[in-house]
């Protein structure tokens, strides 16, 4: 009877999305990515707010250099979530057609990791980033 009990407490108390936050990345993040393959860099500031929940968002403002030296701005709506104590995901929404999915570490004031972007047919590119949170 015991076991049964013990059970279904357990399920009660089951994370919801409205969880506390795990890792706190709210602030100003100074960013930084390469995309693989053709060294195309971006840089810029990353703006992530966070109420107490896991979930954040924000903005990127950077400028983009391809292998040719061309500049592009870049302005994305950033939405994401924290996993636990370090990991966490998030989007980069540039326009309707190109998301960049992140999955990175946050460790003290950094945050590294990698980065997908998706098309209709599969991944158009790939990357790493890593951003520095500005105090």
């Amino acid at each position: 009877m015991f076991a049964i009990l013990s059970l279904s407490a357990s399920c009660l108390s089951a994370p919801t999305e409205s969880a506390p936050a795990t890792v706190i990345v709210r602030g100003e993040w100074s960013y930084a990515s390469i995309q693989s393959g053709n060294a195309t860099t971006a840089n810029g500031t990353l703006v992530l707010s966070q109420d107490t929940t896991t979930r954040f968002t924000g903005t990127l403002d950077a400028s983009e250099q391809d292998t040719r030296g061309q500049l592009a701005h870049i302005a994305a709506v950033v939405s994401g979530r924290t996993i636990d104590q370090s990991l966490v995901e998030f989007d980069l929404v540039i326009d309707p057609a190109t998301t960049r999915r992140h999955n990175g570490v946050v460790k003290g004031d950094s945050l590294s990791g990698s980065w997908v972007q998706i098309s209709d047919v599969g991944i158009a590119a790939s990357g790493t980033f890593r951003a520095h949170r500005v105090r």
